[in-house]
């Protein structure tokens, strides 16, 4: 499991914070406005609501020692490049900025940002791939190379347990959490001897490369 701080709680930021929070990952949600985070507190592991400029707000979340911090927010860009140059200076791992536009990517790689995002080209990049791949769902760019999706299990896993399938080692992917096993909730972290059922739907992380080949099974 790994953390992330996610500092602003437009549509963009909220989605995010919740759906990490649904992969099984710690999740620190941040905004100034309490509202937002009253709206989200109860699906993540803790929100506040602080001045997201402060300094020592960020440290007193211990920003530095968690393995990702996303800048949400693009509405202001001065508050935004100035909170990424923070996370930068007080040792976040990796810093993920939004952006709004193409200069406001060159100043944030100027101050360090380590990927910066486009949601709406980003959504229409999951959207196409999405749309040619009849067992993807759902698609997410979580940073580097690695990717989640949200897949219908192939057919050539069906009865077979994940212990029996090995795909990490053979396929290079992590399976996250199972839903639709059975007509059951979601089940997360599904254990080495859970045997995949007609309709399980998994959530699986890897390279884009390795998603690509299990998107293409059968």
């Amino acid at each position: 499991m790994k953390t992330f701080v996610v500092i602003g709680m437009g549509r963009f930021g909220s989605t995010l914070a919740c759906r990490l929070a649904e992969l099984g990952q710690e999740v620190i949600a941040v905004d100034r406005s309490e509202e937002r985070i009253n709206e989200i507190a109860d699906r993540v592991t803790h929100a506040m609501a602080a001045d997201i400029k402060d300094e020592n707000v960020l440290r007193r979340l211990g920003v530095s020692e968690c393995d990702c911090a996303i800048v949400a927010f693009a509405s202001s860009l001065q508050d935004n490049i100035l909170v990424t140059l923070l996370l930068k200076e007080l040792g976040v791992k990796r810093v993920i900025a939004k952006a709004s536009n193409d200069m406001h990517v060159r100043v944030l790689q100027k101050v360090g940002a380590d990927q910066i995002v486009f949601p709406e080209a980003d959504m229409g990049s999951r959207l196409a791939k999405i749309l040619t791949s009849g067992r993807v769902i759902d698609y997410v760019d979580i940073g580097g190379h690695y990717k989640v999706a949200e897949i219908r299990c192939p057919l050539s896993w069906r009865n077979k347990t994940l212990m029996a399938l090995d795909l990490r080692r053979g396929s290079g992917i992590n399976v996250l959490l199972i839903k639709n096993q059975g007509g059951k909730g979601p089940l997360v972290n599904p254990t080495a001897d859970y045997v995949i059922k007609k309709d399980d739907i998994a959530v699986v992380m890897g390279t884009e490369e390795d998603l690509s080949a299990v998107s293409d099974d059968d």
